[in-house]
This record gives C-alpha cells, structure tokens and sequence, in this order.
C-alpha cells in the first residue's frame, strides 16, 4: 500500500517531540525557524540528517523522486500542546503524518491521561481532515535516566497508550520500542550498549546515530517500502 502511494509521491509530515525531531543524534541542531509559541516557550526545527527521520529522507530522495519529508518535532512538548497548535504544525497538503510523542507527558501529573485524550484527537483530526496518519512509539532509555525523580511514568505506559490508540482507531503503528527490545534480546544486550555514539547529545534518554538507524530499518520494514 504505501509502496504504491511512495511512487505516486506525496508529502510526509513529522510531528512530536524531540525524539520525532532526531535530537540526540550527531551533526543535528535546531535552526532559528519558529514552528510556534506556547505557554511562553519558542519551538524551533531542528535539522537531524544523522537521524531516523533525516535517513528516511535520503531513502526516498533515492528511490521515490516525488515524495518530500518535513520535520516539525518541538523538544520538549507536551502533547496538550502539539494538540492545541496542531494546525501550526500539518498543512492542508500534508498526506502522510508521523506522530511521535508522549515521554515528556510522564513528568505531568496526569500526564498518561492527558497522553491517551491528546493523542486520540490529535489522530481523529487528523484522519477527519483526510490525513494518512501512523503512530510511533519512542525508543527504550536507560535506567537512569527512566528513573529521574521528575519521571512520574514510565516509557512502557507511554508506549502501551499508543499502541492501544492506534489499535482502536486501526492505524500503522511503527513500534520503535519492541524493535528495539527484540533486538537487544536477541544480540543479548542492554539499551546502554547501543544508545550512546561519538559526537551525540549521550544523556542515555535521547537515541544516538546507531538506535537512529534501527529506527529507520523498522520504518522502512513496517511500511514495506
């Protein structure tokens, strides 16, 4: 299916947090170009060409000449605000739409609710507006740093909230987290093995190049492209 709509082309929007924006990986930095303004907080594109999404781009740059991507993943958003300022971050040509968010929600009080609640209208208007939309689910991060004392939740909720959205509202889900997991256990390795790489931000939460990659090879794999 997506095959066929790769070859068509189309455009690929990317919406989320600083996971979907590729922070962590190396050569990535953010620009001075303003996605929006929220609650008193600027959000600025962030250019990743080393990230999951940044390969994704030279893939279809290679195989499919008339497919584009855009990245408006805003580190550290909440999900209450890619909800509120949805409409600063998908145009109305936009055909495809990556949504990847939900870790800065553990720190919120009622974050896994306001998740599941943003998450859920996010996609439902989204689709409504005639919208392609699939769900990924973040990557595992070290003990340490899921174990900071502002973590109200955990990365496991988070991911089981998204799964369970895209479930009900039968949409792709790229599980980035059980790729991932699967891997480690297979190669009997831990998430500290792989996380970390030269010249990348190494705060064991944000992927460097090499989990950057594998996020990329179960994209690719999932979307059968």
């Amino acid at each position: 299916m997506y095959k066929d709509i790769l070859t068509r082309g189309i455009k690929i929007k990317i919406i989320g947090d600083s996971i979907a924006a590729g922070a962590g990986s190396s050569m990535s930095y953010k620009t001075e170009e303003l996605i929006f303004e929220g609650d008193g907080t600027k959000f600025f594109r962030r250019v990743a060409p080393n990230s999951w999404w940044g390969l994704l781009e030279q893939y279809l740059r290679d195989k499919y000449i008339n497919c584009s991507v855009e990245n408006k993943g805003c580190g550290g958003a909440f999900s209450y605000q890619i909800n509120k300022y949805l409409d600063a971050l998908v145009s109305i040509d936009d055909n495809l739409v990556f949504v990847l968010m939900g870790l800065n929600d553990r720190k919120r009080i009622n974050g896994m609710k306001e998740l599941e609640s943003n998450c859920e209208h996010i996609v439902d208007e989204l689709i409504n507006n005639g919208k392609m939309v699939c769900l990924l689910t973040p990557t595992p991060s070290v003990h340490s740093n899921e174990y900071y004392t502002n973590r109200i939740y955990h990365t496991d909720e988070v991911v089981a909230i998204l799964r369970c959205i895209a479930n009900s509202r039968k949409i792709l889900l790229i599980d980035n987290y059980k790729y991932i997991m699967e891997y480690l256990a297979k190669e009997k390795l831990v998430i500290d093995d792989i996380i970390y790489g030269e010249d990348c931000t190494n705060d064991g939460l944000h992927p460097a190049d090499y989990v950057q990659k594998l996020m990329f090879q179960n994209l690719i794999k999932t979307l059968q492209v």
